[in-house]
Formats: structure tokens, C-alpha cells, sequence
């Protein structure tokens, strides 16, 4: 019987090209002419691989959907079951054990990729104990002794086999006898060291696919968090709102599973609908081409590939080496203080970190009313003591002055003022009124090369009445007089701000909502400090959270706040997701992960290549491998 062909994948090497193989031309798979019909008629390519011989019994059919409920069953051990799914050379389980649950040690014939859904358990092999929980990664090799024990919440995973374990597949009703799932190692280096427990938010992002065409920015509208063994690969893939995976194919076998939003996938001539709460799971054959459209929040699948798929790890390897150009692959942000209730702004200043610690009363509840007494001006050494300079003033985005002082937007204060980095006092008031108007509320900003200001006034203040027109960004020129140079209605929420080193381009950050959606947008700067051409530089990555917002208005809310840039012109912007960042041509670099929201950054330290993270109650820093710049030069 011929692979691909009938109920058991069985014969020798199999060689898939672009559509079939292994099926005779007298004895093709029944989809075989459609999909041949298919890729002929959406001149799609791709590449040829011999894959190997293996004889395992079929559940699912070639490109048939089925919901999660209908997946066959397995009780692994009493408090343990396990819903499974297979192709030819990897096995998915998506285990449930119940409080306290276990299942006794078991010698692992077989490489073992372990993902976290929810709850905790010890896991305990060749003698060692692990704790494991939710979104945290384990990856054991063949010979490995393991057993599990549930924590007092239970535990919920997925566990990847490959090769595919016969004895879990009888304990799911299939016959398994005279059956061969071995084959050849397949020679590939495995993405995680065995036996280490990871957080899956170490993984980064891959692009998966080409960026949008016709855009300014350039960003793949589906990205991957891959994990891959010597034999299998796991591929945790988010697909941006309305956009399309477009028809393609490759040699590997695919296995897929819906976690999140909606799509619906083109399989073959066919189209289904997938949700998130159907659990949709479906076998791809090697050479069976296949697409989705992606519903209004986006989607994310499970999909796991066997073998491991070459062009998959080429791009992972070219992304983690941009990101690598960044910091070291195992640099982590460190804490270095806390008990804060919302930093912002904050500015390296001879030697020391600057930063304001607003006062709001239920931050993480949504509830910012302020309070300018509670509020505080905080000076921090680079060792993490950090002393108040001032209180009395609701202060939120701060820079360095020419002149050594401390430049600060007083929001609830209607005005920037600059103030002494010794005592807190203010000096003077650096702007206060726009057009014989008190400006709202003064949120960031940055310094140019002759010394002017761009200062964005989302109008985030308690008054009901504002007192401009709208949400603007002002320009303070270095003579004092000031300008609007983005009017109302551009910007739902402007916040960050920020220059590129050669003084030619600003970027303004959106926060949330239309007008100005989830993207870092970038003007042309001219000589007296006006913006021309105003486009799209770089479009942020949004949380699942964000994504399943009930009202759509929601599902645009990037968290975007402070940013910085690097002498080499990246840009850094703190976001829901982490620090995202960014070649100067928008190309994705990576995210830095932060255990707490990172609300606004900043470069500083001794050669000014250590990034400060303020978010929230905490202040991180993490070493980079690159120089920060920002005007004026030398003081911050």
C-alpha cells in the first residue's frame, strides 16, 4: 500500500515534491488531481525532500478537519487523559491531569517537546526535579526516565512525540501491532537544550511569511514562535487581522490545531471555517497545498511539522541574528527596583536614572485618577538606590537640557518646566500655552540638534473641558516661541516621541484606538521644525488579549508609550507585548520580554549601552551590545 494512499502510510522512501509522491501515477491520493489542478492554476511552488519510511495507522484523513471533541481519546493513567492526534512521524497529546495526579516514571523512547497550557506539575527525570507551568517549555531526548506529578491546581499541555508512541496509541483504541514508527534521526540541532525548563515567552518570533505588499512598513502579517527537536517542529503561529497565509505547499507532513480567533482554511480546492472554541485539527500530507484567511481578530494555530522544516529554521536563524546584533541571546532584563505605582519618563543624567512615579489610583484596574500631591520625581543610581527629588507635581515624560538641568512635562500641570536635577526646584517654564491657550497635558519629548522640542499633548487630564482643540504635538523652537505641528484628529492617543540620529525623520507612537491604530507612524522634518509626509513606519504586534477585546475599537490598543534609538538608527518602543524593535527601514528586529509592562525606556550607563525599562511599580535594565542616542549628547 502506498503512502498517502489508503488507511496505514506504509512503503519505502518517500519523495514529495511539489504536489504528491510516494502515490504511483496509477494510484493517487483521491485529492491528488485537485490539488495537482490547484497549485497549477496559483503557480505555486516549492521545494522536494525525501522523507522517511514509516508504517502507522491513519485517524485522521488527508486535509479533513475535525473539532477537538471528536479527537480519540486516551487515559493515560487514572487522573491523566490525553487527546491525540498524529500524522506519520509526530504524535500531538494535549494532556489533562487532574489535582495531584501522576503517572509513573516511563523511559522515553522517543524526543519529547513539552508546552504549558495551564496550572503546574514536577516533573522528575534521570534524577532530577523540575517544576513546570503555564507557558513554559520542556524538551527531553529518547532514553530520558520521566514521570509527572500534577500540582493542586492540576495541569493542562501539549506533548509533541516524534517518532509517534504505539503504546499511547493503543490506549486510544488503534491496533498497533506489526507496526514500525522508527526511522533515521534526521541529524537536525534541537532549538532548546534538553532537560532546561524555558519560558515560552524566550522564544521569539519568526516572519513566516513576505511583508504586506503596498505598504510603507514592512511586517509579516504572520509571525511564529518555533520550537523544533532533531525530528519534529513546533510552530505557535499569530496571524494578523484580515490578512491571508497565501497558497502554498512543502514537502513535510503538517498536523494543525486552532488555539485562538478564526480563519478559514483553504485546503485543497475546499474551504472550512476554524474557531477557537472548536478545537479545529487537521492532517496536512506532505505536497497538499493550503491557505487561510484570517477572521477580525486574527488567529493563532498550534502546527506541528515532521520532519523539521529547513526554511523554516533559515529564518529563524536570520531573525534571531538581527535580534542578536541587539543584545546577547541570553541577556534577560534584571530588576532593579520596585514598589513604584506608575513610572514614566525616564532620562539618563550624569550618571544617575531620572523617572517620574505617577500617582493613580487603580492603574491596573483602568482608574487613573491622578493625584499631583502623591505624585513624585524619582533620582535612582545605576545600582538600583533610588531617593525622591521632588513630589507635588504630576510628572510624566523627562530629557536632559544643555545645560545639565532636567527638562519635565508637568501634565496635570499644564506646562514643561525645566528643574534641577540636585533639588528638584524649578527653574523656569519652558512652555506653557500654544496660540494664547494653556496646553492640556504635556506627555513626552524630545530634543533636537539646535536645541527645540517636540512635545506631544494627548489631553490625558482629569478637566472635562480641554483647553486646545484636540490631541496635538507641539514644537518648542530653540528661541522659546512654539507651534502645533500635528493638529487634532491625526491621533487617537500621540505619546512617544521620538527623533532619528541624523535629525531627518520623527516617529510618533499611537496607544490605542483610531485614529492612528497600532502603527509607529514617522514625518519628514524640515528646517524650522514642521512635518511633511506623514506614513506608516512601523506596525506593532498586539497581545491575545488585546486581540479578543469584545468592543473592535479595542483590538488596536499596542500599549505603545516611550522610545529611544541607537546610533545605528533601530528604534526601541515599549509596548504591551515587550520592547519591540526596529531597523530604520521598519524591518521587525525582535522584542525584548519584560516580566512587567514596560510603559517607557531609555539608553544610559557609562558608554550609554544599557537600556532602562520603567513600567508600572518596577525599573529593569538589560545590557545591549549597542550605544544609545539622543540630543544633547554626552549627558544622557
Amino acid at each position: 500500500m502506498s503512502l498517502l494512499c489508503g488507511r496505514y502510510f506504509r512503503a519505502g522512501v518517500a519523495v514529495l515534491t511539489l504536489t504528491l509522491a510516494g502515490c504511483s501515477s496509477g494510484n493517487k491520493a483521491p485529492w491528488a488531481a485537485a490539488n495537482e489542478k490547484v497549485i497549477e492554476q496559483g503557480k505555486v511552488t516549492g521545494r522536494s525532500r525525501e522523507l522517511p519510511s514509516v508504517n502507522v495507522p491513519r485517524l485522521l484523513g488527508d486535509g479533513e478537519p475535525v473539532e477537538a471533541s471528536k479527537l480519540s481519546t486516551a487515559m493515560i493513567a487514572p487522573g491523566v487523559s490525553a487527546k491525540l492526534w498524529w500524522g506519520r512521524g509526530a504524535l500531538v497529546e494535549s494532556v489533562e491531569m487532574q489535582p495531584d495526579a501522576a503517572f509513573p516514571e516511563q523511559t522515553l523512547g522517543e524526543e519529547l517537546i513539552i508546552i504549558g497550557q495551564d496550572g503546574s506539575a514536577t516533573v522528575q527525570f534521570d534524577g532530577k526535579s523540575l517544576e513546570i507551568a503555564k507557558n513554559e517549555v520542556l524538551y527531553l531526548q529518547p532514553g530520558a526516565k520521566r514521570s509527572v506529578k500534577a500540582g493542586a491546581k492540576g495541569w493542562k499541555a501539549f506533548e509533541v512525540y516524534s517518532p509517534i508512541r504505539l503504546d499511547h496509541l493503543a490506549l486510544a483504541g488503534q491496533n498497533t501491532s506489526g507496526l514500525n514508527v522508527t526511522f533515521p534521526d534526521q541529524g537536525v540541532t534541537p532549538s532548546l537544550q534538553p532537560g532546561v525548563v524555558v519560558p515560552l515567552s524566550d522564544i521569539p518570533f519568526t516572519p513566516l511569511t513576505s511583508p504586506e505588499e503596498g505598504k510603507s512598513y514592512k511586517r509579516a502579517a504572520s509571525q511564529s514562535q518555533l520550537i523544533w527537536g532533531k525530528n519534529a517542529q513546533i510552530s505557535f503561529v499569530r496571524m494578523d487581522p484580515g490578512t491571508q497565509f497565501p497558497l502554498h505547499i512543502h514537502p513535510e507532513d503538517q498536523l494543525t490545531h486552532m488555539l485562538r480567533g478564526k480563519l478559514d482554511q483553504g485546503i485543497v480546492d475546499k474551504l472550512f471555517s476554524f474557531t477557537a472554541p472548536a478545537g479545529n485539527t487537521v492532517y496536512l500530507p506532505g505536497g497538499m497545498v493550503h491557505s487561510a484567511d484570517m477572521g477580525d481578530t486574527g488567529a493563532d494555530q498550534l502546527d506541528v511539522f515532521w520532519p523539521v522544516r529547513p526554511d523554516y529554521l533559515e529564518r529563524a536563524q536570520k531573525q534571531q541574528a538581527l535580534y542578536q546584533q541587539v543584545v546577547a541571546a541570553d541577556a534577560k532584563p534584571q530588576k532593579l527596583a520596585e514598589g513604584f505605582t506608575f513610572t514614566e519618563g525616564p532620562s539618563w543624567l550624569k550618571g544617575k536614572l531620572y523617572f517620574s512615579d505617577m500617582y493613580f489610583k487603580n492603574p491596573a484596574g483602568g482608574d487613573y485618577t491622578g493625584s499631583p500631591a502623591r505624585s513624585r520625581l524619582i533620582v535612582m543610581e545605576p545600582a538600583g538606590k533610588v531617593r525622591v527629588l521632588s513630589s507635588g507635581m504630576q510628572s510624566n515624560g523627562t530629557i536632559a537640557a544643555k545645560n545639565g538641568n532636567l527638562i519635565v512635562c508637568d501634565m496635570f500641570g499644564h506646562r514643561v518646566v525645566e528643574v534641577d536635577p540636585a533639588t528638584g526646584r524649578v527653574v523656569r517654564v519652558v512652555l506653557n500655552e500654544i496660540n494664547g491657550k494653556p496646553i492640556d497635558g504635556p506627555n513626552d519629548l524630545v530634543m533636537d540638534a539646535k536645541g527645540g522640542l517636540y512635545v506631544t499633548d494627548p489631553q490625558f487630564t482629569p478637566e472635562a473641558k480641554k483647553s486646545q482643540p484636540g490631541k496635538q504635538v507641539y514644537y518648542v523652537a530653540p528661541d522659546g516661541t512654539a507651534k502645533v505641528v500635528i493638529g487634532p484628529g491625526e491621533f487617537a492617543m500621540p505619546n512617544g516621541v521620538e527623533l532619528s540620529p541624523d535629525g531627518k525623520t520623527l516617529y510618533v507612537n499611537n496607544t490605542w484606538q483610531k485614529p492612528g491604530e497600532n502603527y509607529i507612524w514617522a514625518y519628514d522634518v524640515a528646517e524650522d521644525g514642521g512635518l511633511s509626509k506623514k506614513r506608516q513606519f512601523a506596525k506593532l504586534d498586539l497581545t491575545p488579549t488585546v486581540l479578543e477585546s469584545a468592543k473592535p475599537e479595542d483590538r488596536l490598543d499596542s500599549g505603545a508609550d516611550g522610545s529611544a534609538v541607537d546610533t545605528a538608527g533601530r528604534y526601541y518602543v515599549a509596548t504591551r507585548t515587550g520592547l519591540q524593535i526596529f531597523m530604520p527601514d521598519g524591518t521587525s528586529v525582535g522584542t525584548i520580554f519584560v516580566p512587567q509592562y514596560p510603559v517607557s525606556i531609555t539608553f544610559g550607563g557609562a558608554n550609554n549601552d544599557i537600556l532602562y525599562m520603567v513600567g508600572e511599580s518596577s525599573v529593569w535594565s538589560i545590557q545591549t551590545k549597542v550605544r544609545g542616542f539622543r540630543y544633547p549628547e554626552g549627558t544622557n
